[in-house]
């Protein structure tokens, strides 16, 4: 039940919990299951990029686009999929997505040319809507301990799908080519529908109203354009006109968005919402600890990869070097759910300063030691746990604050938030890496990744200065488990 009568009038929602009670593995497993899918296709068409490339005599520049419009889609969509998931209901709004993730698998694999790949990719990308519905699913299914735990384990499948994804994505290229790899993301795509049809109850909890396709049109120009900059930039460069327009277009829609938004009677984004204290710090942490985990996520496996001859590289092959974030994507698994478990206990400023703090810390020990194999897995360590413990608590602070029908799109912006954050630290730490490296050198200098790792612990430790803001709750009442 909402928390007061005041709420259920302003979401304007009419809510049914169900008759009988849910046990939580068969809400939590298959939602799990498909946000791993999701995850790991982020990452997994990498190392499939060159083989893609010359298959289809494509250039470096569109062989780009087969990321980046995957990249670009799934932010611009993920806000308007919560949304419908408020609207029409969530299990089906995920249901919806899944099977356009598949789609667009299936062209990828049937793909005869780079821009059929890219085509796929992009009706992959409606698929980023996967994390968010998630969180609101466990909210509506199960009491706010179990949902709580459910929220962990599902966000460390963001960092471990995409840990993974690297080298799995080579392994099966290079055994099966890419076309191995888009088929057996079809077929990860039939479980995970098939799981969460048969699995997930449907949720009885609506809101009334229209879609506000102005506000999804502004959203989706808004993030779309400057994303698209942001990623391309460093190819068209930074004051070519191609991205400079992209980057004034973007800014003119969520201009617009934002006087849209307010007038509407039924908006896609609640921006009163938007300011509410703990969404607002959500927001806020995801961005500043994304920000520093983005760095990791980025250099690590570069650094592993670089040749002996420079300030810094292991000189390993892409596959070893994405086993240096395995170290990652355990501690993330271990605690995210361990996290989410102990909410209830510890409340949620204590999980989100220790993860600040271990985020920081990490990037330190990798700022100091990523010459060292020890190093790099020792800090790829840490991130982990900074991520899990983090990240489990985000989509707790928003489900406590925002109305039961509201919560897919609030945590649809969380999500976007992190995609900005991944897409600027990547490009802030290619700027660095190119402005020091040297003169005639292939290689950027030691220093300029022990750079990037600093800036990254001073962004990931500002979220420390807004924690003290949190608002304590009571735990809400929600549907019975057993």
């Amino acid at each position: 039940m909402p928390e007061s009568r005041r709420d259920l009038q302003e979401s304007d929602t009419a809510i049914l919990r169900p008759a009988r009670p849910v046990r939580s593995a068969r809400v939590i497993a298959p939602l799990l299951a498909a946000g791993l899918t999701y995850a790991t296709s982020q990452t997994s068409i990498v190392p499939a990029l060159p083989h893609i490339q010359r298959a289809m005599d494509a250039s470096p520049a569109e062989g780009a686009w087969v990321i980046t419009g995957f990249f670009v889609s799934s932010a611009a969509l993920t806000v308007i999929a919560g949304r419908l998931g408020d609207m029409f209901g969530k299990r089906r709004a995920l249901l919806t997505i899944l099977g356009l993730f598949g789609l667009g698998a299936l062209v990828c694999a049937l793909a005869t040319s780079v821009t059929m790949v890219i085509a796929g990719r992009i009706v992959m990308g409606a698929a980023g809507g996967v994390f968010p519905l998630a969180y609101s699913l466990l909210s509506d299914q199960l009491p706010r301990d179990r949902a709580a735990f459910g929220m962990g384990l599902i966000s460390s499948a963001f960092g471990l799908g995409g840990a993974l994804g690297m080298p799995t994505g080579g392994l099966i290229t290079d055994r099966f080519g890419h076309g191995g790899l888009f088929w057996g993301t079809v077929l990860l795509t039939c479980l995970s529908l098939i799981t969460v049809a048969v699995l997930v109850p449907e949720d009885k909890v609506r809101t009334r109203g229209h879609v506000d396709w102005s506000g999804a049109i502004l959203i989706a120009t808004g993030l779309g354009a400057p994303l698209t900059a942001i990623s391309r930039g460093p190819d068209w460069g930074w004051d070519s006109p191609m991205t400079i327009g992209l980057l004034i277009v973007g800014a003119v829609a969520l201009a617009a968005l934002f006087q849209v938004e307010r007038r509407s009677a039924h908006p896609l984004i609640h921006l009163g919402e938007m300011a509410l204290r703990n969404v607002w710090i959500a927001n806020a942490v995801a961005f500043l600890v994304t920000f520093g985990q983005g760095m990791s996520f980025l250099l690590v496996p570069q650094i592993a990869q670089l040749p002996t001859a420079s300030d810094i590289g292991l000189g390993v092959g892409a596959m070893q070097a994405g086993l240096f974030m395995l170290p990652a994507s355990l501690t993330t698994l271990l605690f995210g759910p361990v996290t989410g478990a102990l909410i209830p206990r510890f409340g949620l400023r204590l999980p989100v300063i220790a993860g600040s703090l271990t985020t920081a810390t990490g990037l330190l020990v990798l700022a100091a030691l990523a010459a060292h194999p020890m190093g790099l897995l020792i800090g790829s360590g840490m991130m982990g746990i900074g991520a899990g413990m983090t990240f489990a608590v985000l989509p707790v602070l928003i489900n406590d604050a925002v109305p039961p029908a509201r919560r897919g799109a609030a945590n649809g912006v969380n999500t976007i938030v992190r995609h900005i954050a991944i897409a600027i630290s990547a490009q802030v730490a290619a700027v660095v890496l190119v402005i020091s490296t040297p003169a005639g050198s292939p290689y950027p200098a030691g220093s300029a990744y022990a750079a990037d790792f600093l800036l990254g612990a001073v962004v990931g430790g500002l979220a420390l200065l807004v924690v003290p803001a949190v608002r304590a709750r009571v735990p809400m009442s929600g549907p019975s488990t057993r």
